[in-house]
């Protein structure tokens, strides 16, 4: 994904409608997930032969929470995009939205839950 300056020009009288609007947005998860997965595998070609502290994982275990945030995140949107149309009051079932889905936390929200905010403990890492 290449990322350009910010562009500003004004108020636009431009419209798009929702099911556009999460179309697009899916479509910029899915792009910034690719990017997160060829960081992971960066990382892990340079740390195959370097240990680390467990400072180091826990940072790098916020690099895999965020890409599979993303990932979830742009499923969620895939499953509400399934769904035949509906208006933007409508209701829907929150367990179609989360179905796949296999990181608590997002499945916690959409719930209407706090999602917990506990760290993960070292050597749970997932990079891959």
């Amino acid at each position: 994904m290449t990322m350009r300056a910010t562009v500003t020009q004004g108020p636009s009288d431009l419209e798009i409608t929702v099911h556009d609007t999460v179309f697009k947005v899916m479509h910029l998860l899915d792009m910034a997930g690719e990017e997160l997965a060829g960081a992971q595998q960066v990382v892990a070609e340079c740390m195959r032969d370097t240990s680390m502290t467990s400072s180091e994982i826990y940072r790098l275990q916020k690099l895999d929470l965020a890409t599979q945030t993303v990932a979830s995140v742009a499923t969620v949107l895939r499953n509400l995009m399934s769904l035949a149309p509906t208006g933007i009051a409508d209701t829907v079932s929150v367990a179609h939205l989360y179905e796949g889905i296999t990181l608590g936390d997002v499945v916690q929200v959409l719930k209407g839950e706090n999602a917990p905010n506990q760290p993960t403990m070292a050597g749970e890492i997932d990079l891959f």
